[in-house]
């Protein structure tokens, strides 16, 4: 069964864009895009915020910004301080990744307006108020690196990272979102909570909530929670970089110590 809700019935501030096929476009006032698609036969409700900020969008000098972000971001904020255990403790199963032009963070939980409250006033709250702090930094160094090495030790990962580097010139699809191991250890911690503070806002994310819900209600917990964030004032300018016209044939070749053969 899907659920609607009448125009007339959404609570201030939020406005319907589109329906397609059981997803419910919306938009706050402050830019926030939402897509509702409630599904009355699953026992679960998703909630998942995706930034459109990913690798793409880092300077020289600060590449795995992006990536690092994804880790602080599960390190707290000034009312949520344990957001891993209040994650545990509703019985949810979250996750988060980044990549080229996207990071996202996500959690699955049993369907109840508890759980799903608590993860829309969290999500809301780590969008605009995480730590981002030095010492969470340094603490999470140690997953960052083993990520790293993981990496560097596949030999898929390795040859695409080349492939990709010989692909694009210029732009940055042509660097790892990894990051390079000394942007990362170097990271300047004011540089990365000045990259938080410009792409983490609402008028740069989508909000889906999907599964089992009550679209009326949980429209206005939304508008509630995420709907008092601010619009920022900073304007988001596009990225101008491309690549020049291919000139020709590239090829990548290759060889390291190992007995495994990748093409």
């Amino acid at each position: 069964m899907v659920q609607g809700v009448l125009a007339s019935a959404l609570p201030p501030g939020v406005t319907e864009v589109t329906r397609v096929e059981g997803v419910t476009e919306y938009r706050l006032a402050n830019g926030l895009q939402v897509l509702l698609a409630p599904d009355d036969s699953k026992p679960t409700t998703t909630v998942n915020v995706t930034y459109r900020v990913g690798s793409r969008m880092e300077s020289y000098g600060e590449t795995g910004m992006a990536h690092l972000l994804e880790h602080l971001m599960f390190k707290g904020t000034p009312k949520h301080p344990d957001i891993m255990g209040g994650l545990t403790s509703h019985g949810m199963r979250p996750n988060g990744t980044t990549w080229f032009d996207r990071t996202n963070y996500f959690e699955s939980f049993p369907a109840s307006d508890a759980n799903l409250d608590w993860a829309l006033k969290m999500e809301a709250d780590r969008m605009v108020h995480s730590n981002v702090a030095r010492k969470d930094l340094d603490s999470e160094m140690t997953v960052v690196r083993n990520e790293m090495e993981r990496g560097e030790n596949d030999p898929g990962d390795v040859l695409m990272d080349k492939i990709m580097a010989a692909a694009f010139q210029w732009h940055n699809y042509g660097k790892s979102t990894i990051g390079a191991r000394s942007d990362v250890e170097n990271v300047n911690i004011a540089h990365l909570q000045a990259f938080y503070h410009k792409y983490y806002q609402p008028d740069n994310a989508t909000l889906v909530v999907a599964g089992r819900f009550d679209t009326a209600r949980t429209l206005r917990e939304i508008q509630g929670t995420f709907g008092q964030i601010a619009r920022p004032r900073r304007v988001l300018e596009p990225t101008y970089t491309l690549d020049p016209v291919q000139d020709g044939e590239r090829q990548v070749i290759l060889r390291r110590v190992g007995d495994v053969q990748y093409v």
